[in-house]
Parts: C-alpha cells; sequence; structure tokens
C-alpha cells in the first residue's frame, strides 16, 4: 500500500525553514488517544476471530481451565481423555446461504438529480458511478464484505483518489478489522465518530518515495527512522497464507520485519474560524481568524475605489463576515516513535474521512454478529456427535464368549479367534453336559437421548438462524405442495431482511462518497463506456463543468443487467412494437438485444442506401451528405411531375430496385 492509496494527492504549500526539510514530533496526545482507542476495541478483534474460527471449522479452539490449573484448548483437553474432538461445520453452510442470497440479487446504484430539468446529468452521474463499480470489481468486493458482514458484524470499506493500475481514478479498499480503531460510538447511524483510524505496513521505498517531500535530507531522516527495515530481514521467508500475524497485530510493531508501519489516525476538530459571504461574487467559503485583517483590507480598498467613481459606501459589494466555531476532520501519518510523516485538514469536498463502515447492530454500543447467535448450537452439536461417537466405540461389538475348558485340544485361545473371523471357519470341540456353549455378543449403543438431543439442535438452529430448509433449497416431502413451499421460502427471507437492509445503508453511504469522489477529482472530460450499459452515448460522455455545482440523491436499486429485469423490459419493447406504438429502431436503442447495435447499423447502412439510389435516379448525388446535381445524370425531373419519395415510401421504392 502506497501513500497515494492512502491519501490522494494535493496540493500544498510549504515554507522554506528546518521543519520543512526534517519531521515534526508533536501532539503526543493525538497518538496516546488513538492508542486507547485501539486497546479499547481488544474484545471486538477477539470475539471477531471467534466467529470466525466457527465459520471456518477451527470450533474447538476455545480454551478452558483444567483441574491442575493450566489453561488449554478443548481440542487438547478432548485429546487427552481419549476422545476424537469431531465436529459437523453447519455455521459455513448457512454463511454461504445468506451470502448466495444476497448475491443472487443484482444491484446497482442510481444518481437521481434534484433539479428534474437536470435529470439527464443524473444519468451521467450513474454511468460515472457503474464505471466505478466496474474497474474496483465493487460487486466481489460486496460478496466478501457482505460475508465479513455475516460473520463479525462489521465492514469496512476506504474511498480515495491516486495513481494505480496505470490510470489515475477513484479506488476503493478493504480495511481488515484487525487494522482498524474508532472510538466509542452510540448513535447506529455512526454521527458521534470523533475518531477512526487504520495501521499500515509498507516498504521502506513507499514511505521515502511519498513522504520525503523532495527533500534528501528528510529521506535519510526517514531511512534513519526505520532503519531496522534491512535487506537481510527482505531475503527471510515468512508464513504465507495464515492469519496469525493479524491475529497476534501490535499497534506500534509491524506484522513484518521488512515493513513499516505508520499510524493513520483522522480526529474531529474544532476552531474558530469565519464564516464568509462575498455579496460581489456571490460566494460563500470559510477563512482563519488570521485573515480578518486582510478582509478588512479587501472591504476598505472596494469602499476606496468605489468612492472614487461616485458609489456611496452603502452600494459596495463587501465580504461579509460571521464568527462561528468550525468543525473539521484532520489527519495524521505517525510513525511509531511519534513522528508526522504528513498531516492536514480533509482534502475532499464531502469534508469527511474516506472511511465507510457499518457495525451491526450497535444496540448500547454493542456489536453481536449473525454468526454469534448460533455458535451456541453448533458447540452443542459437536459434543453430540463427539459423545455419539464415544459411546459407539466403548459398547459391544461382535464380542465372543468362549469357555475355557471348551477349548479344543491343539488349538489355542488365537486359533480359536482366528477360525472364528475367518470366512468359513471350523471349529472342532466336544461339548461337555452342563457347559455353555461359545456365543458372540452384540449390543447397540446405550440410548441415553443423544440423538433425539442432536435433533433438537438441529432444529434449533434453524430456528435461531432463521435459515429454513426450504430458504436452503431442501427438497421437501412429497404431502408439500408447492404453494406452501414457496411460501415457507418467502417466510425464510424475511428473517434475513433486517441484515440485507443494514448492509444496504452501509452500500449507499459509501456509494455517496465514491459520488463526491468523483465529482471532485474527475476534472477531464472522458467516455465512460460500460459493457450491457443501457444509457445513451451522451450519458456516456462524463463533462465534469455539468455535475461539478448539482446535488444528486444516491439510491441502490435492482440492476438493469439482472437478466430477469432485461427478460422484462425486452417483453415489454416487443409488445410495444407488435402494437406499432413503437419502430424497429425505437426498440432495438431502448432494449437489452445481443445484436441491437449490429442490427440498427444495417439497418442505418441501407437506409443511406436506398437514399442514394432515389437521389441517383432524381440527377442528384451525396457530397459530404448533401444532395448536388449530377451533371451526367438524366435531365432533373420538376416536383410538380414527380415527388421525391419520403420515409413511408422507402419500403416500396427498396421492392423496386430489388
Amino acid at each position: 500500500m502506497t501513500k497515494k492509496e492512502v491519501m490522494p494527492s494535493i496540493k500544498k504549500t510549504t515554507d522554506n525553514t528546518e521543519e520543512a526539510f526534517g519531521l515534526k514530533r508533536a501532539q503526543p496526545d493525538i497518538l496516546l488517544q488513538a492508542k486507547r482507542a485501539w486497546d479499547n476495541i481488544e474484545h471486538y478483534r477477539r470475539k471477531r476471530i471467534r466467529s470466525r474460527n466457527y465459520t471456518f471449522g477451527k470450533q474447538w479452539n476455545d480454551t478452558i481451565e483444567t483441574t491442575d490449573g493450566r489453561v488449554i484448548t478443548e481440542e487438547q483437553y478432548l485429546k487427552e481423555q481419549g476422545k476424537i474432538p469431531l465436529k459437523n461445520n453447519l455455521v459455513r453452510q448457512m454463511v454461504k446461504n445468506v451470502v448466495g442470497q444476497f448475491r443472487s440479487i443484482q444491484t446497482e446504484p442510481v444518481c437521481i438529480s434534484r433539479d428534474r430539468e437536470e435529470q439527464k446529468v443524473g444519468e451521467m452521474m450513474s454511468v460515472a458511478m457503474q464505471y466505478a463499480y466496474q474497474i474496483n470489481r465493487l460487486w466481489e468486493i460486496d460478496g466478501r464484505t457482505m460475508e465479513e458482514f455475516v460473520i463479525s458484524g462489521t465492514c469496512f470499506h476506504k474511498i480515495g483518489y491516486g495513481w494505480r493500475n496505470n490510470r489515475m481514478d477513484v479506488w476503493i479498499d478493504v480495511v481488515n478489522p484487525n487494522r482498524i480503531f474508532f472510538n466509542a460510538m452510540e448513535d447506529i447511524r455512526l454521527w458521534d465518530c470523533t475518531l477512526i483510524g487504520e495501521l499500515h505496513d509498507v516498504p521502506i521505498a513507499d514511505v521515502i518515495s511519498k513522504f520525503s517531500k523532495g527533500s534528501r535530507s528528510r529521506a535519510k531522516k526517514l531511512r534513519e527512522l526505520y532503519s531496522q527495515t534491512t535487506r537481510e530481514e527482505i531475503s527471510r521467508t515468512f508464513e504465507a497464507l495464515t492469519s496469525e500475524n493479524l491475529e497476534n497485530i501490535d499497534f506500534l510493531i509491524a506484522t513484518e520485519p521488512h515493513l513499516c508501519r505508520i499510524i493513520e489516525v483522522w480526529t474531529l476538530e474544532n476552531k474558530e474560524r469565519l464564516r464568509c459571504h462575498d455579496t460581489l461574487t456571490g460566494n460563500y467559503y470559510k477563512e482563519d481568524m488570521e485573515r480578518a485583517e486582510e478582509i478588512d483590507a479587501i472591504n476598505r480598498q472596494r469602499i476606496t475605489e468605489a468612492a472614487q467613481n461616485g458609489i456611496p459606501a452603502e452600494n459596495v459589494a463587501l465580504i461579509e463576515t460571521e464568527w462561528f466555531i468550525d468543525r473539521y476532520w484532520y489527519y495524521r501519518f505517525f510513525t511509531p516513535f511519534g513522528d508526522i510523516l504528513d498531516e492536514g485538514e480533509t482534502p475532499y469536498w464531502h469534508g469527511e474521512h474516506p472511511y465507510v463502515f457499518k457495525l451491526y447492530p450497535l444496540m448500547d454500543g454493542e456489536i453481536h454478529s449473525f454468526v454469534e447467535d448460533i455458535i451456541d448450537q453448533q458447540r452443542y452439536i459437536n459434543r453430540l456427535i463427539t459423545l455419539i461417537d464415544f459411546i459407539m466405540g466403548a459398547s459391544a461389538k461382535g464380542v465372543l464368549l468362549f469357555p475355557e475348558d471348551q477349548i479344543p485340544d491343539g488349538m489355542s485361545i488365537e486359533d480359536v479367534a482366528e477360525q472364528w473371523t475367518r470366512y468359513n471357519g471350523v471349529i472342532l470341540f466336544k461339548p461337555k453336559p452342563g457347559v455353555p456353549i461359545p456365543q458372540q455378543i452384540s449390543t447397540n449403543a446405550t440410548n441415553v437421548g443423544a440423538y433425539e438431543l442432536l435433533n433438537l439442535q438441529l432444529r434449533l438452529l434453524e430456528d435461531i438462524s432463521g435459515i429454513h430448509g426450504a430458504m436452503q433449497g431442501k427438497v421437501a416431502n412429497a404431502s408439500t405442495s408447492g404453494i406452501l413451499y414457496a411460501q415457507q421460502t418467502q417466510n425464510s427471507s424475511l428473517n434475513l431482511v433486517d441484515l440485507f437492509e443494514s448492509f444496504k445503508s452501509f452500500r449507499e453511504e459509501r456509494d455517496t462518497k465514491i459520488m463526491k469522489t468523483v465529482q471532485q477529482f474527475y476534472q477531464d472530460v472522458r467516455y465512460l463506456n460500460i459493457a450491457g450499459s443501457v444509457y445513451d452515448n451522451e450519458s456516456k460522455m462524463y463533462n465534469p463543468q455539468k455535475v461539478r455545482n448539482i446535488e444528486f440523491d444516491l439510491s441502490i436499486c435492482e440492476s438493469n443487467a439482472n437478466p430477469t429485469y432485461r427478460m422484462a423490459s425486452n417483453e415489454l419493447l416487443m409488445e410495444l412494437f407488435r402494437m406499432g406504438q413503437i419502430s424497429l429502431e425505437m426498440m432495438l436503442e431502448n432494449g437489452s438485444f445481443p445484436f441491437a447495435d449490429r442490427l440498427l447499423q444495417s439497418i442505418q447502412q441501407a437506409k443511406e442506401k436506398i437514399e442514394e439510389e432515389v437521389l441517383n435516379r432524381q440527377g442528384q448525388t451525396l457530397i459530404n451528405g448533401y444532395p448536388t446535381q449530377n451533371v451526367q445524370a438524366e435531365p432533373f425531373i420538376p416536383a410538380n411531375t414527380q415527388t421525391a419519395p419520403t420515409q413511408n415510401n422507402l419500403s416500396d421504392l427498396t421492392r423496386q430496385f430489388q
């Protein structure tokens, strides 16, 4: 991760002082506050790791204290008892079903202009949003984010602008919950967030190239601060494809020795400022209190110039000011040693931090995920199947009772056992009166109600999760009608409405920040062609001047790329075409037919050919699209003797030429 991926590049004025070439070390209270915020959500990280372990099969990792004072995992305890820790992972299937329900209905953002006359601009903004979805692979990101939301009850995204993949564009990153920290919040809309930050681990080359600010002395200082990241450390082999590093992440120490820790902190701060209204230009803006004298000087200059032109002072357009307390977001990039690599007020037009996150359900400030609700049932199911396996293993299965005095002469008990288990084996012996003959005992597992309890827990798992057999696609009984089965599926989906709606609000907030970032940083006209888009070419031509000062409302609706939506819209267009209400060209332009573009081109070429042949018969030819007199053609026939063909009789002329 580079610095351009962390913050958008903005122009900043720096003075020619020693601080401009060195590193600023100040505000240790901000770093300490971030450290406390990190420590305060340690319980959340541990709970998330537990839910993740149960989802992906590590279901015996909870620790217990033994009688001798040791703290070991349940898996180790069962192994010491001579049992096999069995598990039947039903949580994973539940999570996959919820994610599948989400991904089965494809949606997309739609921007609606608040001014009805600017609705065409809203379509342009919608195309730009779909373009951002495409280049960021947001549908794949949303699928994995939904999985994280189901497991942990949280999800975190970050929106920025920078150079990546050989282009300058808007980028959306998924932030690992193990790297995020924030203050305590109670508002379900998260409007009481005053601190949020992230831990970055980047190579030393990225730190020097992005934070040196063109100063060689500053680059040397950065290299000295991260002197532990040497080539010897880089050449080491580190374990990959494991979550152990992130599970044990530290606030100040990087996860790998060859990486540099950068602590990004965003805080909501306040400051005395002036709210200014320039009545001459009509602009509204804010200025620091230090510029009050400069604003007064500008007003005096305007009054003086107006007096020279005979304009009274009361008619002069001045800069009106009003004192207020401004609340703004401020960012800082710290090293683990307290040095500030970069700082400044938020560069985004939306005036906030670049993060978008959701905490579910945030009841009294607490987070409770979907998986957390079914962990107890999963634990009891694992315990029951382990108990049943132990009972079956300890029960008698084909035990032979052979009296000692019945052992035949010349045979040992081993020979008897071999003949007993051998196919067509024969054991010769002389039975004695009153002595029981050998017999084999085979008993079923002791019925202690374990099977009934297991079935009960399986039913409780469906009831608590809300995902019943109909939603999972299980085959219904022969006595279940189709209407009842469809009703059961619909009732099951109602249990997930709250979860899906909460995630939808997260997506709408994220897409709104994406939209505002696009409005800010898309400064050139560009053609945004989206495969399968239903918008016309005018909407695909993004013009930043048209969308720069327009307010949009964004909503998440069903995607036009959905097969069901395309089929319904095509069927409606076909019906209108059969009724003669629309032409063939109108149907092809507004429909979602795979051959529409080629067919439209063929129709246009055929029309142009017909028009050219008609004009040639009239003694005219087309030059640059305009008819002109053809000297070598037949004499021109006046309009009162021969009428030119119209659009309605082009088909008749076509048949004549054929």
